[in-house]
């Protein structure tokens, strides 16, 4: 009787088992899509950018991922072309480009010298005769009994063209003039001699001593007025009217957030 009772404890658990329903299966975790990766040119002359505009930008839209690919805009112009790029930000456009653009900043043109230099101001005609050739001593400008030693940019930059077209021309660049590539080069160099003198990009500023122009700084406040003399757009360029994800990027920076942003060391464009 009890094997009998056993058996029949048995056959009824195996029945209630078998009677029980599948497990549900775990829900699906919902899939997102990989964010949206934007290749932004970015002149050399700007490169603090990234650093200013990369997390708010992200805290805004975390689906679009910002890649800065630095270079100058000769360069960064040619890569647009062959679709490398999605977009350049630059100072200098050519003539009859074709591209559409549009500025998102303010910057300016400065002539930078060592810390040390006791020169604080240039106007622009005495510049041009530094950079020709014409004044080639400190003691003209004010400064110690030494050499002007000349620093300019390699050809394809814009802060060279613009510093060739509105400061030097119609006189040439003094034959004397050391060539070297980058914003940050002409900082390093500059701070490593002490009669040295170049130029670049106020938002490039590193450790080299701005000049004021005819006593107007290159601050974000002047250049947003445009009241400093060498005031120069960053222009946001493509090969088309931005649209999609593009045409967001472009819209937070000309956004007030974005503005504000920018402005922390670039003059606002609105």
């Amino acid at each position: 009787m009890k094997i009998f009772v056993a058996i029949w404890l048995v056959l009824l658990l195996a029945t209630a088992v078998a009677c029980q329903p599948e497990p549900a299966p775990p829900p699906k975790i919902p899939t997102l899509d990989p964010p949206i990766t934007l290749r932004i040119g970015l002149t050399d002359s700007a490169y603090p950018i990234p650093a200013l505009v990369t997390n708010p930008f992200s805290e805004y839209n975390d689906q679009i991922k910002l890649q800065f690919i630095p270079g100058n805009d000769a360069a960064l112009l040619a890569d647009l072309q062959h679709g490398q790029l999605d977009a350049v930000l630059i100072h200098h456009l050519p003539f009859e480009h074709g591209y559409w653009f549009n500025p998102v900043a303010l910057d300016g043109l400065v002539l930078f010298v060592h810390p040390d230099n006791p020169v604080t101001d240039l106007a622009l005609a005495s510049a041009q005769a530094v950079f020709d050739g014409e004044i080639n001593n400190w003691s003209q400008l004010g400064g110690v009994n030494e050499s002007i030693y000349l620093i300019s940019r390699e050809a394809g930059s814009g802060a060279r063209e613009i510093f060739m077209q509105r400061v030097l021309a119609p006189a040439r660049l003094d034959i004397n003039a050391q060539i070297v590539a980058g914003e940050t080069a002409v900082q390093q160099t500059i701070v490593a001699n002490p009669l040295a003198v170049g130029y670049g990009m106020a938002g490039g500023q590193g450790a080299a001593k701005p000049l004021t122009l005819a006593g107007i700084a290159a601050a974000p406040t002047e250049l947003a007025n445009q009241h400093y003399p060498l005031s120069v757009p960053l222009y946001f360029v493509s090969s088309s009217e931005p649209q999609d994800e593009l045409r967001i990027f472009l819209g937070w920076l000309q956004s007030d957030m974005g503005q504000a942003v920018l402005g922390q060391r670039y003059g606002r464009v609105r």
